[in-house]
């Protein structure tokens, strides 16, 4: 072990401009290799996975872009005349085929186990929830088409129920499958959180669900979710009619604030909502961009976020994952032969002295693993940016290591052969020769 450690500290004083090279090379093949695993990764299992079914987009997502949220919600704020041209947009769009809705969740802050009667915390017990909060949703009326959902038991919302839910005695709320085995329909909750309803009725069940689809990616699961009208959350006076401190009057000036902030809200779901489409023949992006050119508002991108209308992009990221294959073999193969001549130059060099070592006893398969084992510690160093790269971009590791390490194992493999076989040549004769020199 001496031997190697001298050794390499002689190789790192003796060479350290040509050890920096053998470095650069070494973390542009692990980052070349780490792009393309990467991108090959995603296509084929990701997009593989997302162009499973023979399914056209149904669901799009709705925006303006990140330059004009500012503007359109200055517009809004402002009633300006882009805000009544957006309502009307609104009102024509869900006129026909396509629906525009949007989702949010609530803050669950407001939504504590605590804050349950009794009685529906010992429900929510026996159905197996037993986190601390209660996921919530506010849904609008074409949300359950446009995220894919179904109703096992029950109904949704009505017209009625999803415009003006704060007309009610009771809030209409829809239970994910994990509740069904505790509730029923009909069934009333209780809450008070000071804000919102103190009554809550059952009216349905969703079944069981993946979570929504977006963008090949599957998230926000409603099993477990609790989901309210759109405009639910709004402070109301209507259910404080059978008690004392009850005032009619109030009840129309809730009404009128609840109309306003529902208006606004049509318009930021055209700015960032969804869109859902059921008939598959419509160009949803030339249907937009008609009306926003016949109403001169501001232009929409619809982007389809399930189904085989991204069976282009597939095509354009197959073609994109060749021409990044190309390029990663290019940078390799160049590598390669950078390495390879930089540690050929090198051994050249040192070859006076591995005779010499040979001359005090040294065998030659020391002095050449002592190169090998010299570069696998240029080889490890050349990964650790990969790590760092991949730990700040994605929070873990995307690529096991094993593979981008295998990748470098043969560029040094192939790299090093040159250098080995002129340490084979190595012998007294030529030390001989190398001192007469």
């Amino acid at each position: 072990m001496k031997f190697y450690t001298k050794n390499f500290a002689r190789s790192v004083f003796i060479h350290p401009k040509v050890n920096l090279i053998i470095l650069f090379d070494l973390i542009l093949t692990a980052a070349a290799v780490f792009v393309l695993i990467q991108n090959f990764y995603f296509l084929k299992e990701k997009h593989d996975e997302f162009f499973s079914e023979d399914r056209v987009a149904k669901t799009y997502e709705l925006y303006v872009g990140d330059e004009l949220i500012p503007l359109t919600e200055s517009d809004i704020h402002s009633k300006s005349a882009m805000y009544y041209i957006g309502l009307k947009l609104y009102d024509e769009i869900n006129s026909t085929s396509m629906k525009v809705f949007g989702y949010s969740s609530l803050d669950r802050t407001y939504f504590m186990r605590k804050e349950f009667d009794e009685e529906t915390r010992k429900r929510m017990d026996e159905s197996g929830h037993g986190k601390r909060a209660v996921e919530m949703y506010e849904m609008t009326n074409y949300a359950l088409e446009g995220l894919g959902l179904k109703i096992a038991e029950g109904r949704w919302f009505n017209r009625q129920e999803s415009e003006h839910p704060f007309l009610l005695d009771q809030v209409p709320i829809v239970m994910g499958s994990e509740f069904l085995n505790a509730f029923q329909i009909g069934d009333v909750i209780f809450y008070d959180d000071g804000f919102t309803y103190d009554e809550a009725v059952v009216i349905g069940f969703l079944e069981s669900n993946p979570g929504v689809e977006y963008y090949g990616i599957v998230q926000n699961n409603f099993d477990d979710a609790i989901i309210f009208p759109i405009g639910s959350s709004y402070p109301r006076n209507h259910q404080k009619k059978y008690r004392d401190d009850y005032d009619p009057d109030k009840l129309v000036e809730y009404t009128q604030r609840h109309d306003a902030a529902a208006f606004r809200e049509r318009v930021r779901t055209l700015t960032g909502g969804y869109l859902y489409c059921p008939d598959e023949t419509v160009d949803v992006q030339k249907v937009i961009n008609d009306y926003t050119s016949k109403y001169g508002f501001y232009q929409i991108t619809a982007t389809p976020i399930d189904g085989a209308a991204y069976s282009e992009t597939k095509s354009i990221s197959e073609r994109n994952l060749l021409l990044i294959g190309v390029l990663a073999v290019s940078t390799t193969v160049i590598c390669m032969i950078s390495l390879g001549g930089v540690l050929y130059n090198r051994t050249l060099d040192d070859r006076r002295t591995y005779c010499i070592y040979m001359s005090a006893g040294i065998p030659l398969w020391k002095i050449n693993l002592s190169l090998i084992l010299e570069m696998l510690f240029w080889m490890v160093l050349s990964i650790l940016p990969v790590i760092a790269l991949s730990l700040y971009e994605y929070q873990t590791l995307m690529i096991p290591l094993w593979q981008i390490g295998l990748f470098e194992l043969i560029v040094m493999a192939v790299s090093i052969a040159p250098s080995l076989r002129v340490n084979s040549k190595c012998n007294l004769d030529l030390l001989i020769r190398n001192q007469m020199n």
